[in-house]
């Protein structure tokens, strides 16, 4: 494992009225990883999160490698399977319990922050209590669980109560309010609103815990403010809600009620650019962590006004 940290310059943007400035802010990369099967490597991170300061990243290999946050490597542990395909998304329950939708085997497993199995749920389908690709998971202050979930037409949100029945679901394929196009994640904020990310649809929709659509962010672009393939999105500490664009190649960040705020990165292998990122998490300080897919890396950003 390589740990690097650099000292840049982080390029943001704002939008006043109908027109956009830039500013430069300063900020801290550090960088861990690099291509391959050993500790503190990867093949391709697609998923991140960040618990109690320790960082979790799933890679292709189905491996959750646990690290502290300047990248130290801890441990490590594997989904049971990963012939058909490997988690999408890491996220944690209010008990600090480990939740990964096993995105192309039909089921949600619990673990225990050091890797034992609790509870493993769910199976193919597309009855209200089946999954076909389940890929974000979120839980509500009752303990009830939001699913995001793609594939065959099952585009949807499933919710289920704390002991994991069946409550209800909403969504269907398609472009218009409250349908979607391959839902990649689900966040929720202290309100509970619900935050999907509507990838091919290049946008975050936004729903009450009832499935009520309130507003949507982004749409098709590469200019600040619009999006390309987000594929994950999490909140920081000061309320705002940053994205990771698979197709731009950067990070987006809004206030939740859909304002453009600052972007960050671009293309490249450089400090601070990314490669196909598929993976974000945000730390109680507000570093912001970007799992680099397509570069085999974590980068862990320190950006003013975050926390």
């Amino acid at each position: 494992m390589h740990r690097r940290d650099f000292l840049v310059f982080v390029a943001t943007s704002t939008l006043a009225a109908c027109r956009s400035t830039a500013t430069r802010n300063e900020g801290r990369i550090t960088a861990w990883g690099g291509s391959g099967h050993r500790d503190g490597q990867f093949r391709q991170p697609r998923a991140i999160g960040v618990m109690n300061g320790e960082v979790y990243v799933i890679d292709k290999t189905g491996r959750i490698q646990v690290f502290d946050e300047h990248g130290t490597f801890k441990r490590t542990w594997s989904t049971p399977a990963q012939k058909n395909g490997t988690p999408t998304c890491v996220s944690f329950s209010r008990r600090d319990t480990v939740l990964v939708p096993d995105t192309h085997y039909s089921r949600i497993f619990e673990y225990a922050p050091e890797g034992k199995t609790l509870e493993m749920w769910g199976s193919y389908g597309k009855g209200p209590d089946e999954f076909i690709y389940p890929t974000g998971i979120v839980e509500d202050d009752k303990g009830f669980y939001y699913i995001s979930e793609y594939g065959m037409g099952a585009e949807r949100i499933h919710v289920f109560d704390a002991q994991r029945h069946y409550v209800r679901q909403w969504g269907t394929f398609g472009e218009k309010k409250g349908q979607f196009n391959r839902a990649m994640d689900i966040v929720i904020d202290d309100e509970e609103a619900l935050y999907v990310v509507d990838s091919a649809n290049h946008r975050i929709q936004c729903f009450g815990t009832d499935g009520k659509f309130r507003h949507s962010i982004g749409g098709l672009g590469k200019e600040p403010g619009k999006l390309e393939f987000p594929y994950d999105a999490a909140l920081a500490p000061d309320g705002t809600l940053v994205v990771c664009e698979y197709g731009n190649s950067r990070v987006s960040r809004f206030k939740l009620s859909g304002e453009f705020v600052a972007v960050y990165g671009g293309v490249g292998r450089a400090p601070g650019q990314f490669n196909g990122p598929r993976g974000i998490a945000v730390d109680e300080k507000g570093a912001i962590y970007v799992a680099d897919t397509d570069n085999d890396r974590i980068q862990r950003m320190e950006v003013e006004g975050m926390s």
